[in-house]
């Protein structure tokens, strides 16, 4: 028997177009993958070399679910917070799910703005509520007055990611806060995902952390390129947090001591941000390059975080990315898995080397003028 909580739920595409992928490279063919949102770079040495360190001297058992309390106190001190209110969780998919099983309650309703993160979806799917999205295309920008139209008693949490996956857009002071305002008025929580609040270009991201009904989702496996490490964390109020730590004791449990105590160093010392800065520089290069030749065959809005981007292809995404996988080697991935309205946008990720971002661009190109 198949529960009823998953039955609706398909395999996600991202994940899909991967094993695609693997399978093409196995059977000989050269794929330029720009699907997957993972940076590029290994883990910085200096974070590898602690996390050894402290493997030798014994941090290889359970900590306390909250987390080990100098990291905590490392990341209440960047986002100006009390250590009370940092919990570290086992990644940022974890802590989405904990807040996802906190706080939406069965038959209520969930706001997610279109496009987002893919995972959002399955999380309110699993809870058993019903998506309310709000469409912000063609700028990705967040409206107001939309948020006003559908909010209601009823809607239990407004999903914000922010700088956005897929556009990389950053949303201005004002609007972010209305979202909170306008959530406060009805009781709602606001699940702010800024796990790409450290990769920005034009401008700076403001975090809602301490924000008294908001739960801010972050983590490492982006700014540290950490994706394999699963070291992540939530901000909130105190009663929130209990709340959360009623999944987390029985899902997560601790992230693993040493790699917080890595973190927790790396962090204290200042070395988190240089880390960050050095990767950032490369991925604005790359981002430049690919708006620049993206803008001439697409409509697409300039990314200001994050590292990917959203062009209109003008055309059924999945037809899209399916010929250009076969015919020019090249696989990103369809806009439609990112809600609704995205049927003719296609996600590209700038995650990958400028000599294989260059090839790509000019099969991209050659395919999109061959085509249109």
């Amino acid at each position: 028997m198949i529960a009823s909580r998953v039955k609706g739920i398909s395999t996600s595409l991202i994940r899909r177009m991967f094993e695609i992928v693997e399978k093409a490279k196995k059977e000989g063919k050269k794929i330029i993958n720009l699907s997957i949102g993972e940076p590029d770079f290994d883990t910085p040495l200096e974070i590898i070399e602690k996390a050894y360190e402290y493997m030798k001297k014994g941090y290889t058992h359970y900590t306390s679910n909250f987390g080990i309390e100098e990291l905590r106190v490392a990341i209440a001190e960047r986002y100006g917070v009390e250590k009370d209110n940092v919990m570290v969780t086992t990644g940022g998919s974890e802590a989405l799910l904990n807040a996802s099983l906190a706080f939406i309650e069965e038959g209520s309703d969930v706001v997610i703005p279109s496009p987002n993160f893919l995972s959002y979806f399955t999380y309110a799917k699993l809870c058993k509520a019903r998506v309310l999205e709000i469409l912000t295309h063609p700028t990705f920008e967040l409206d107001l007055d939309k948020l006003n139209e559908v909010m209601s008693k009823n809607i239990s949490v407004i999903f914000l990611n922010y700088p956005n996956n897929p556009t990389g857009v950053v949303l201005d002071e004002k609007t972010i806060k209305g979202v909170v305002e306008i959530a406060r008025d009805y009781g709602t929580i606001v699940v702010s995902d800024e796990i790409y609040d450290q990769i920005y270009y034009d401008k700076k991201p403001i975090s809602l952390a301490g924000e008294e009904n908001v739960v801010v989702v972050n983590g490492f496996s982006k700014s540290l390129a950490m994706t394999g490490w699963r070291i992540g964390f939530v901000i909130a109020e105190k009663d929130l947090l209990d709340e959360m730590l009623k999944v987390h004791q029985v899902n997560g449990v601790c992230a693993p001591a040493f790699a917080q105590k890595a973190v927790a160093d790396i962090l204290s010392s200042g070395e988190a941000e240089k880390l960050t800065r050095k990767m950032v520089e490369e991925f604005r290069r790359r981002r430049d390059f690919v708006y620049s030749k993206l803008k001439k065959v697409f409509d697409v809005v300039k990314p200001e975080g994050a590292f990917y981007i959203f062009p209109n292809v003008g055309k059924d995404c999945d037809e899209f990315c399916e010929k250009l996988l076969m015919s020019k080697g090249v696989c990103v991935t369809p806009g439609k898995a990112f809600g609704s309205g995205n049927e003719n946008y296609v996600r590209i990720s700038f995650a990958i080397s400028m000599e294989n971002l260059k090839v790509a661009m000019e099969r991209i190109e050659e395919y999109a003028r061959e085509n249109s």
